[in-house]
């Protein structure tokens, strides 16, 4: 396995990981659909997204760092395929973009989830991340029941 960038041949295997976990555990907000539709400005506006893929190139988990309008940056879109869920490459994934927030010299970082999302909010914890009130203007996502933020220090 080996983490990646965002390349347009991974564009694909992005936008069905996230329909297909999102379909699967809630209901496809008109949010989703509008990140998954417009990604790429993210990436346009110095985002990225990192992806943990196999020898053959098959994306297994990618998770998303994007800047918000309120010059804020966000990390979302985070999942694993199913049957690699646990293996590591989500969280390499995960820790991808916080060294790449990290590079960027970002002051703090925000994730919106869900309580019913375990494994996430366990990594991001693991990771350093502290929960904080959901911004319901921010993050107007009916399953937003949980948000958490890392604040980064650098000398």
């Amino acid at each position: 396995m080996k983490i990646v960038p965002y390349d347009k041949k991974y564009k694909t295997a992005f936008i069905e990981m996230n329909r297909q976990w999102i379909s699967e555990m809630f209901v496809l907000e008109k949010e989703d659909i509008a990140v998954l539709e417009h990604f790429e400005q993210s990436i346009e506006q110095g985002g990225q997204i990192f992806f943990a893929v196999d020898d053959d190139d098959e994306v297994l988990a990618c998770c998303m760092i994007a800047p918000l309008p309120n010059g804020e940056w966000e990390i979302e879109k985070f999942c694993a395929r199913g049957m690699y869920t646990g293996t590591g490459a989500g969280s390499a994934c995960l820790r991808a973009c916080i060294e790449y927030a990290q590079q960027k010299k970002l002051e703090k970082v925000v994730i919106v989830s869900n309580r019913k999302c375990t494994h996430a909010i366990r990594l991001y914890r693991k990771n350093g991340f502290v929960e904080v009130p959901v911004d319901k203007e921010k993050f107007p996502f009916d399953r937003a029941d949980i948000a958490f933020e890392r604040v980064f220090e650098y000398e």
